[in-house]
């Protein structure tokens, strides 16, 4: 019985040893997975412009931002399913202005996509504008709309924003660059430095980041597969389906007003439109998005509601609204 005894003990300290080191033999095949390091290509090109990534420090920066980027999957995922619902817009914008079509990966870079994006500097929506800039391109900012809210119009401030730096610069890297830190930092540095290339100026680290985060996004999106990310489309965020209506108001109306002339919600709304700041609306011209299909209710409802809520008469025929697509907006008294 004894023999039993140290036999079992002497087995029982035997096994687990044995375990160990079939754990640290064989740590891939049997007790998990390796993690896979994916290769860098030998080129790269940015907005048609070549990536020296012959260079050491710039192979370097890319490597880290694309690993800090491709293995947060939680993010490469969500940049999949929101890319399919701003990806077809901002492309085809792209494609119509003529300008490279990887300037769709900065909005990506400053925001993920995401509409109510706030950053610590108080840059604001999905092209990350601070108020000044925005205003300077045309954009409504003020404490009932802001414009820097709503893509379509936001998009084409910052096109027309890259472009003018494109222009300052002839070099897309360099405007991509001002973009994020501002033209006369870049333009200031460029000239005392006496350099005219992105990747040999000193510029602050979270500038110079940030192209390369660019480029690591590029790399990602443009081939999710690659990299073990594939999300059916049944899956993604798509195209918002919406009616616009153009509208003038000369009088301060509250947004259920709208909701209810559509047939739909207050909360829906404001996530179509996302510009407006407040319950009302105040006096002037608008364009907004409301569900599919309501634009003909919306156009017959409205004015007869509006005019109920103002106490006043009923709209003669002259004063119907129209839709986008017809053109042209009414005056609602």
């Amino acid at each position: 019985m004894k023999d039993l005894f140290r036999f079992a003990s002497r087995r029982s300290r035997i096994v687990p040893f044995l375990i160990l080191m079939l754990m640290v033999s064989m740590p891939g095949s049997l007790w998990g997975t390796y993690v896979p390091l994916y290769d860098l290509p030998s080129e790269l090109q940015l907005c048609g412009e070549p990536v020296p990534l012959n260079r050491q420090d710039v192979w370097e920066m890319l490597d880290q931002s694309f690993v800090l980027s491709v293995y947060n999957t939680d993010q490469v995922i969500l940049w999949l399913k929101r890319s399919s619902r701003y990806f077809p817009y901002l492309e085809k914008r792209l494609k119509e202005r003529r300008m490279p079509d990887d300037i769709k990966y900065v909005a990506v870079v400053e925001s993920s996509f995401r509409t109510y994006a706030v950053s610590s500097a108080k840059a604001v929506g999905p092209w990350q504008f601070m108020e000044k800039t925005a205003k300077r391109y045309g954009l409504k900012v003020n404490k009932q709309i802001d414009e820097r809210l709503n893509f379509e119009k936001s998009t084409e401030a910052a096109l027309d924003y890259l472009t003018d730096l494109y222009k300052m610069f002839g070099n897309w890297t360099l405007a991509m660059a001002s973009y994020n830190c501002g033209e006369e930092r870049v333009s200031n540095n460029i000239g005392v430095q006496g350099v005219q290339s992105f990747y040999d100026v000193d510029l602050p680290l979270e500038t110079e980041r940030y192209i390369f985060r660019i480029l690591a996004v590029k790399l990602i999106l443009a081939q999710p597969e690659k990299y073990g990310y594939y999300v059916p489309r049944e899956r993604t965020y798509l195209p918002l389906d919406v009616d616009r209506v153009e509208f003038t108001l000369s009088k301060e109306v509250h947004v259920t007003l709208i909701a209810r002339a559509a047939g739909t919600t207050y909360k829906t709304i404001r996530e179509m439109n996302p510009e407006i700041k407040n319950e009302t609306l105040p006096r002037g011209n608008y364009a907004l998005s409301i569900p599919k299909g309501r634009a003909e209710q919306f156009n017959k409802s409205f004015p007869d509601l509006l005019s109920r809520e103002q106490g006043g008469e009923k709209p003669n025929n002259k004063n119907r609204l129209k839709t986008l697509s017809e053109g042209g907006a009414v005056t609602i008294r």
